[in-house]
C-alpha cells in the first residue's frame, strides 16, 4: 500500500497595506538621486523587494509613478492652505513644514523631473502646483492685508523655495530639527516688509546680438535649448539647426552632447565664483562680504537665469569626472557663504548656516526663473530684502 504523502501548504506572504506608498517613496528617492531617465521600473521594484510585474499591479509605468510622487504632496499642501482660514499663519506654516520636511526630494522632482511627464500629466500637475500657490497667496493676503496681491504672490513663491530648499543639499539633520528650522525660515520670508513705491513692470530683455564665433553661437543656442527643454530632450541636430548648421558641423567643435553640456556648465560656474571673489575683495568684514555676495548673486541670477536653471537641473547628466568636479566647486562656493554667515552670526551652528544659505539660493533661483516675477520693476530689491531677512532668521 502506497503511503500518502502529506503536502505542506506554503504560507503566502501577505502584501503590506502600504505597498503603494512604499513604491512611491522608493521611486521618488531614485528619481531624486539618479534622474528620471537613469531609473528603470526594475530598479524601483528591486528597492522595494518586489518584481517589476508586481509594481505594474499598482502603477502603469514610470510616468505614472513620477506623477504620483508629486501629486500626493501638492494635494496635501493645498488642503493645508485651504483649511488655513480657520487657523493662524503660524499653524499653516507649521503644517507645510511638516509636509515638506518629510519629502526632501520635492524640490528636485518638481524643478528637474516634472518636465519629463507627458503633456497631459504635466498640465494636471501644473494645475495642482498653481492651485497651491494661489491658495497660499490668498491666505497670506488675509493675514497681511497691507500686501498687494502681487506681493503676496511673490512671497508665496519665496516660501515654497524655502520649503523645498533641503532638496538641493544633503546636510544631515534630524526630522525633529528640520521642521522648526523650515518654519523659522519660512516665517522670516512671509513677514518681509515690501511696502514701497514700485514703477512699471520691467520689459523682457530683447534677444540682443548673437556672437559671430561658431563655437560661441553653439554654446549660446545649447544653453537656451538645454534650459527650455532639458538636456535629455535636446539633440545635436536641434543645436545645429538653431545655429544654422548640421549636427556634423557641431561635432567639429564638440565631440559629444555631454562635452557640450560640460562647456555650458563651465560657462555658468565660472562667473559665480568670480562674483564671489569680487564680493570678498570689496569687503572689510564678514558682514560686508556676505551682503556683497548676496547682491552679486541676485544680480547674476536675474540676468543669467538660464545658466542658473542649467546648474540646478542638468549637473546629473554630466560625465562622472566633470560632475564630481562641479559638485566640489558648488560645495566650496556654499562653504564660503557659510563661513561669512557664521562670521556674522557666530551663534549659528554649521548645519543651521548651511540650511539658511541654501534656502536663500533656492529662493533666488526659483524666483528669477519665473517670468512674471522677474518682470517686477523692483525684483532685485525685493530679493535683496527677502534674502537679508532670511539670513537673519532666528533658527
Amino acid at each position: 500500500m502506497t503511503e500518502r504523502v502529506r503536502r505542506t501548504k506554503i504560507a503566502s506572504t501577505p502584501r503590506p497595506r502600504d505597498r503603494k506608498e512604499q513604491i512611491i517613496t522608493a521611486a521618488g528617492e531614485l528619481f531624486y538621486r539618479r534622474g528620471f531617465h537613469n531609473v528603470g521600473t526594475e530598479d524601483i521594484a528591486q528597492s522595494v523587494g518586489i518584481t517589476a510585474g508586481a509594481l505594474y499591479r499598482h502603477f502603469k509605468g514610470k510616468q505614472d509613478l513620477l506623477a504620483h510622487t508629486l501629486t500626493d504632496v501638492f494635494d496635501a499642501a493645498t488642503t493645508l492652505v485651504v483649511d488655513a482660514s480657520a487657523t493662524s499663519l503660524d499653524e499653516m506654516i507649521h503644517g507645510l513644514a511638516v509636509t515638506a520636511g518629510g519629502r526632501r526630494d520635492l524640490g528636485i522632482l518638481w524643478n528637474r523631473e516634472a518636465r519629463h511627464l507627458d503633456p497631459e500629466r504635466r498640465s494636471a500637475m501644473r494645475e495642482r502646483f498653481f492651485a497651491f500657490l494661489e491658495q497660499f497667496a490668498i491666505q497670506l493676503h488675509k493675514t497681511r492685508p497691507e500686501l498687494s496681491e502681487e506681493d503676496a504672490d511673490l512671497l508665496s513663491w519665496c516660501a515654497l523655495g524655502v520649503l523645498t530648499s533641503p532638496s538641493y543639499h544633503r546636510t544631515e539633520i534630524s526630522a525633529e530639527r528640520m521642521v522648526p528650522l523650515l518654519e523659522a525660515m519660512t516665517m522670516a520670508v512671509v513677514t518681509t516688509p515690501l511696502d514701497r513705491e514700485r514703477g512699471p513692470a520691467r520689459e523682457a530683455p530683447a534677444p540682443g546680438l548673437q556672437p559671430s564665433s561658431r563655437r560661441e553661437s553653439i554654446l549660446a543656442q545649447a544653453t537656451r535649448l538645454f534650459y527650455e527643454r532639458g538636456y535629455q530632450a535636446v539633440t545635436m541636430d536641434d543645436v545645429g539647426s538653431a545655429v544654422g548648421m548640421t549636427s556634423a558641423g557641431v561635432y567639429k567643435y564638440f565631440t559629444s552632447k555631454a562635452e557640450l553640456l560640460s562647456a555650458v556648465i563651465s560657462r555658468a560656474s565660472e562667473p559665480l565664483q568670480l562674483g564671489l571673489t569680487r564680493a570678498l575683495a570689496g569687503a572689510s568684514t564678514d558682514a560686508e562680504g556676505l551682503m556683497n555676495a548676496l547682491d552679486a548673486y541676485v544680480e547674476f541670477a536675474s540676468v543669467h537665469h538660464d545658466l542658473v536653471g542649467i546648474l540646478v537641473s542638468e549637473v546629473t547628466n554630466l560625465p562622472d569626472a566633470h560632475r564630481h568636479s562641479v559638485r566640489r566647486a558648488q560645495h566650496d562656493y556654499v562653504a564660503e557663504w557659510v563661513r561669512l554667515l557664521r562670521g556674522t552670526r557666530p551663534e549659528l551652528s554649521d548645519r543651521s548656516a548651511r540650511f539658511l544659505v541654501h534656502a536663500f539660493l533656492t529662493v533666488v533661483n526659483d524666483v528669477t526663473r519665473t517670468s512674471h516675477l522677474l518682470q517686477r520693476s523692483t525684483i532685485r530689491t525685493d530679493l535683496e530684502l527677502i534674502g537679508r531677512r532670511l539670513l537673519a532668521a532666528e533658527v
